[in-house]
C-alpha cells in the first residue's frame, strides 16, 4: 500500500511576499517539529509570474528549505479558458497529474499566501487522512497574525464564529445554508483534479464554484478538520470593502452562470445574498422610523431587529472568545466596540458596492504589514 501523501499548496499571486513566506514556513517548522505523522509531505508555492519577480531570493531561498516553487507561466491556458486564481489551481492540477499524485492515497491541504499551521493544523490533518469515507475536510480559521483590533480585524473575529454555521451546513446535505471555505480545505487529489477548476471566464470566488461542482458529482462527502488554521485579516476598511466586493461578485456569478448549481441549492445561494443585500436597507429603515418616530414600523421590524443584533453581538463575543489566547488586546472595551461597529458598517455596505464596481484580477489586497512581528508558530526555528 502506498504511503499516504499530503501536498501543502500555497497558491497565491505572490506579490505578498512575506506573508507567504511566513506561512510556508510554519508548515515547514511544524512539519520539522511534530513526530510520527502518517504521511509523506510536500510543499507546493503555485505563484504568477508578476509575483515571484517581486523577490526571486524569497523564493529560491524557500526551495533551498524544502518547498517546490512552481510559477504559472504566462501562455498558460485551460480548456476553457478561465483566469485568475483558478488558472493557477487548474494549472497546479495538471502538474499533479504529470507526476503521478492524482491518486486516491493522495491528498492536498490549500493555504492562501497568509494561511499559517500550527502543530494542530497538522495532527487535524494527519487524523483525515486516516479515514477512507470523507473526501474533502474543512476546519475552523482565526485570524491572529498580525492582529491589531483595527476595525477590519476586529470584523474578521465573527468569522471564526461563523465557521460553526458554515462547517455545519458544508457537512449536510445539500449546502442548506450555502458554507464554503476557499482555505483551509484538504481534499483527496483524484477527486479534486477530476472536478477541475476550469471555468468559462473570471470567477471571482472560485472556491464556491468548486464546491458546487464537487457536491454535483460526488454527493455529501466533506467533512470537519481538526485543528485551527491561522490568518490575518485587511489592514483597511478600504481592503476589506474590496474582499467583500469579490465575494459578493463570487456567490452572482454562481447564481447566473453555474451550470452544475441544482435548482433547489441556487434558491438558497440566492436567500444568501438577498439577507447580504437586505442588511443595508434594514439598517436604514430602522434609523428612519426612530428619526420619524414611527413606532409601527419599529413594532414590526422589532421582532426581526432583536434576532439580529443578538447574533452580531454573540458572533463578536465568541469570536472574541477564540481568539483570546493568540491575540494581544491592544484597546478598551469601547475602543473595541467602535471598531466593531465600523467593520460592522463594511460589511453592510459592501454588496451594494459590488452592484456599482466591479473586482478585476489585479485587485491586490496588502497582506505585509511593515515592521510586524509574527505571531504565528516560529517559522525560523
Amino acid at each position: 500500500m502506498r504511503l499516504r501523501t499530503v501536498l501543502f499548496q500555497v497558491t497565491a499571486i505572490g506579490r505578498n511576499v512575506g506573508a507567504l513566506d511566513e506561512s510556508v514556513r510554519s508548515v515547514l517548522y511544524w512539519l520539522r517539529n511534530t513526530p510520527g505523522l502518517p504521511f509523506r509531505p510536500l510543499v507546493w508555492v503555485v505563484v504568477e509570474p508578476e509575483g515571484f519577480a517581486t523577490s526571486p531570493k524569497v523564493y529560491r531561498a524557500l526551495e533551498r528549505d524544502g518547498a517546490e516553487v512552481l510559477v504559472v507561466p504566462r501562455e498558460y491556458r485551460t480548456r476553457l479558458g478561465t483566469r485568475g486564481k483558478a488558472r493557477a489551481l487548474q494549472y497546479a492540477c495538471d502538474r499533479r497529474r504529470e507526476r503521478g499524485l492524482s491518486e486516491p492515497w493522495a491528498w492536498v491541504y490549500h493555504q492562501d499566501e497568509e494561511t499559517c499551521v500550527g502543530q494542530d493544523t497538522l495532527l487535524g490533518i494527519a487524523d483525515f487522512v486516516r479515514q477512507r469515507e470523507l473526501l474533502v475536510g474543512s476546519g475552523v480559521i482565526l485570524y491572529p497574525i498580525d492582529w491589531v483590533g483595527n476595525p477590519s480585524h476586529v470584523q474578521e473575529l465573527t468569522r471564526s464564529y461563523d465557521d460553526f454555521r458554515v462547517l455545519d451546513s458544508m457537512t449536510l446535505p445539500g449546502n442548506p445554508t450555502a458554507g464554503f471555505h476557499g482555505s483551509h480545505i484538504l481534499v483527496r487529489a483524484d477527486v479534486e483534479d477530476s472536478v477541475g477548476w476550469d471555468a468559462r471566464g473570471y470567477a471571482p470566488a472560485e472556491d464556491l464554484t468548486f464546491e458546487i461542482r464537487l457536491r454535483a458529482r460526488y454527493g455529501s462527502v466533506f467533512g470537519i478538520l481538526r485543528g485551527f488554521a491561522y490568518e490575518k485579516g485587511a489592514f483597511g476598511l478600504y481592503d476589506q470593502l474590496r474582499q467583500r466586493r469579490r465575494w459578493v461578485h463570487g456567490v452572482l456569478y454562481a447564481i447566473l452562470r453555474s451550470r452544475e448549481l441544482p435548482a433547489r441549492r441556487r434558491l438558497t445561494v440566492l436567500y444568501s445574498a438577498l439577507s447580504w443585500f437586505s442588511a443595508l436597507p434594514s439598517v436604514l429603515v430602522l434609523a428612519i422610523s426612530v428619526i420619524l418616530h414611527l413606532g409601527p414600523v419599529l413594532y414590526a421590524t422589532g421582532v426581526f431587529t432583536g434576532f439580529i443584533w443578538v447574533s452580531m453581538i454573540t458572533g463578536y463575543v465568541e469570536g472574541y472568545r477564540l481568539h483570546r489566547e493568540y491575540v494581544v488586546r491592544r484597546h478598551g472595551f469601547w475602543r473595541l466596540f467602535a471598531h466593531g461597529i465600523a467593520g460592522a458598517v463594511v460589511d453592510v455596505l459592501a454588496p451594494w458596492f459590488a452592484l456599482l464596481t466591479r473586482p478585476t484580477m489585479r485587485d491586490f489586497i496588502s497582506k505585509d504589514r511593515p515592521g510586524a512581528a509574527s505571531t504565528a508558530a516560529p517559522a525560523s526555528g
